[in-house]
């Protein structure tokens, strides 16, 4: 047999009255008390919440991940967008600080020409008179500087 069973049967050798056999068998669904029953109902209870709780955990998750992908991709998009107005903008700025292009908006625009070296005049002066009175100390020593100013001056002359 499958299960294990074991029969009792009870006779009465007088034969007149008959008893009932009775039959008892071991384990079955109704050999677990009430607390064992509502302990498993419970376990698997908890196991299927665990399960179902760590789905929605990895759904939730990946949906984050889904989001944070997209935001990544926009900020790169905008990274990319960015370095090519900036390489625009650099492109731009080298063309208009080029000298030839600095002169030719100064001839165009501005209505200016290029100086000629026949248009520069240089005025020599030669030695000058000096009328010079006596003076103290302070004076010569105002006169000093000025004569070194002067002389400095005159050094930075072409």
């Amino acid at each position: 047999m499958a299960s294990t069973a074991a029969e009792i049967s009870t006779n009465n050798h007088s034969g007149s009255s008959r008893t009932p056999r009775v039959r008892v068998v071991k384990g079955g669904r109704y050999g677990l008390s009430k607390a064992r029953q509502f302990a498993r109902t419970a376990g698997t209870v908890l196991v299927i919440a665990i399960f179902f709780g760590l789905f929605a955990s990895i759904v939730a998750s990946q949906a984050r991940i889904t989001q944070l992908s997209g935001e990544i991709d926009d900020a790169k998009s905008e990274l990319t967008n960015a370095q090519s107005y900036n390489d625009y903008l650099s492109t731009t700025m080298d063309q208009i600080t080029n000298s030839t292009s600095v002169q030719q908006e100064a001839e165009d625009r501005l209505g200016l020409v290029k100086m000629d070296p026949s248009q520069v005049t240089y005025v020599r002066l030669e030695n000058e008179s000096v009328i010079e009175r006596a003076a103290g100390t302070a004076d010569k020593f105002f006169a000093g500087i000025k004569t070194a100013a002067l002389s400095l001056l005159g050094s930075f002359d072409p």
